[in-house]
């Protein structure tokens, strides 16, 4: 765990809705840093950064996940960013344990950590959640599907969060940002639309400033979304195997 400058925080957001205690759970996260740089950083008293490089921190391990919610609550939190993922194209793993891990990370972990940081938050009486997930939940596609499927399950279950504390004083946005580029992608053929991961935090930072519940990166993507859920599925598969 990595832990930036800590000052005594007394209130929440400030007048501007600008976070001031932030923690970053997946803490070596380019997008979720990209969205953390791309705040008003004269209101930021203290990050967190949660991460296995830091701390030894493993989603994939209950007691792991419990001890860095307890370690972020030590004190009133503005903002908490869940930024954990895996692509489920490890060359260490096999196809099984593949496809077990990108479940495990992307859904039952994110989900349990949405689930215990909006109880803290509703407890203080505030805060924000922003959680990345991927245009690639929109529809499946033969070359991710195992992938988009956690990311389609974890952004349901932040969207049925959200509407379930409304008045609670506590937000969830969710991020869905298409093909960026990252340590994590390095490698991969870029899609179309692909964008930096500097570009991606503006769009999450933006959505945390807004109303809006949810967002696209880039915005465009909202638009082709729409067109990927009308296709007729031989139209899809041609287009998405090209």
């Amino acid at each position: 765990m990595e832990i930036g400058p800590r000052k005594k925080v007394e209130t929440v957001l400030n007048s501007f809705k600008s976070p001031q205690r932030i923690a970053l759970i997946g803490g070596t996260s380019e997008i979720g840093n990209a969205v953390i740089a791309s705040l008003p950083q004269a209101a930021i008293t203290e990050v967190i950064r949660i991460s296995r490089e830091a701390s030894g921190f493993d989603a994939t391990n209950k007691s792991d996940r419990q001890e860095a919610v307890r370690t972020i609550f030590e004190q009133d939190l503005d903002l908490a960013i869940i930024a954990i993922g895996a692509l489920g194209n490890d060359p260490a793993l096999t196809e099984e344990d593949n496809l077990l891990n990108v479940m495990e990370v992307n859904y039952l972990a994110s989900a349990h950590l949405l689930h215990q940081i909006s109880n803290q938050m509703k407890k203080q009486g505030h805060g924000q959640i922003l959680i990345i997930s991927s245009f690639a939940q929109e529809r499946p596609r033969v070359d991710n599907f195992a992938y988009g499927s956690t990311k389609s399950a974890i952004d349901f279950y932040a969207r049925g969060l959200s509407d379930s504390i409304v008045n609670s004083g506590v937000e969830v946005k969710i991020l869905r940002p298409g093909f960026v580029r990252t340590r994590m992608t390095l490698g991969m053929k870029a899609a179309p639309f692909s964008i930096s991961a500097e570009k991606a935090g503006l769009a999450g930072a933006k959505l945390l400033r807004g109303q809006e519940k949810i967002a696209y990166a880039p915005d465009l993507l909202k638009i082709v979304a729409w067109v990927f859920r009308k296709l007729p599925e031989k139209i899809f598969l041609r287009i998405t195997k090209a």
